[in-house]
Order: C-alpha cells, then sequence, then structure tokens
C-alpha cells in the first residue's frame, strides 16, 4: 500500500484528524489512488455517493482539494471498505458491497453512503455481521 493511502488511513483511525482531513478536503490523487487500488470505477462512485462529477473534475483540473461534503462522502465509502474488509475479508468486502442486503430493504450498501444515515445503516449492519446477528 503507498504512503499516501497509509496516511489517509491512519488520520481516518482518529475521529479529530478525521474531521481536520474532511475541512481541508480530500486530495483528488489520494482519492483516485484509493479507488484504482479497490478496483472501483471513477464515474460509478461518484453517482453512486451523489457527488458532481463536473465539480470534481474541475477540482482536479484547477488541483483543488474536493468540498467537505464530498469529501465526507468519499471518507464514509472508505471507512465502510476497511470495516467490511476486517469483517469479510478483502476480496468479499468489494462484492458485499454491491449486493442487495435484505436488512437494508434489499438496497446496495454503496447506494446508501450518499447519507449519513445511510452509512449508520450500513455500519449497523457490518456489525450485526461481526457479532453473528446477521449473515
Amino acid at each position: 500500500m503507498s504512503v499516501i493511502l497509509l496516511n489517509l488511513l491512519s488520520q481516518l483511525s482518529d475521529p479529530k484528524k478525521e474531521v481536520a482531513l474532511i475541512r481541508k478536503g480530500l486530495n483528488i490523487k489520494t482519492v483516485e489512488s484509493y479507488l484504482d487500488k479497490e478496483g472501483f470505477i471513477l464515474k460509478d462512485i461518484l453517482i453512486r455517493l451523489d457527488i458532481s462529477s463536473s465539480t470534481y473534475f474541475a477540482k482536479k483540473k484547477k488541483q483543488e482539494p474536493l468540498d467537505v461534503h464530498s469529501s465526507e462522502k468519499l471518507v464514509r465509502l472508505i471507512q465502510v471498505m476497511v470495516n467490511a474488509s476486517r469483517i469479510l475479508g478483502e476480496e468479499k468486502a468489494k462484492k458485499w458491497i454491491y449486493l442487495k442486503i435484505p436488512s437494508l430493504g434489499n438496497e446496495l450498501p454503496i447506494n446508501l453512503l450518499d447519507t449519513e444515515a445511510g452509512h449508520q445503516l450500513v455500519e449497523q449492519t457490518l456489525l450485526q455481521i461481526e457479532h453473528g446477528v446477521y449473515g
């Protein structure tokens, strides 16, 4: 894993650093490095997280960090993937995020990460899986 990604993950493990990172805005190179590592397609992620692609690519062109709201949505995705990988294993986590989950109303976990409430539901489902409450 690259130094950039390790730095990002270490910042997300500390809530105070996470808040500062989100407020500062994620670096687009870091975002794309993470998405590429996980095998995500950028345009798909932008659509699913309700992030304006025109704004994203304008920021990329100007080499500016993402805004707070886009950064927070991407941080949610990263947090879910870290937790899902820990609980399910890395390969299964990549598949799980695109599966219809009955306890989520047959929604795909990735489609709920555009809101904080949806993120909480996804994290709750992962905790249930971890503790054997839900398979």
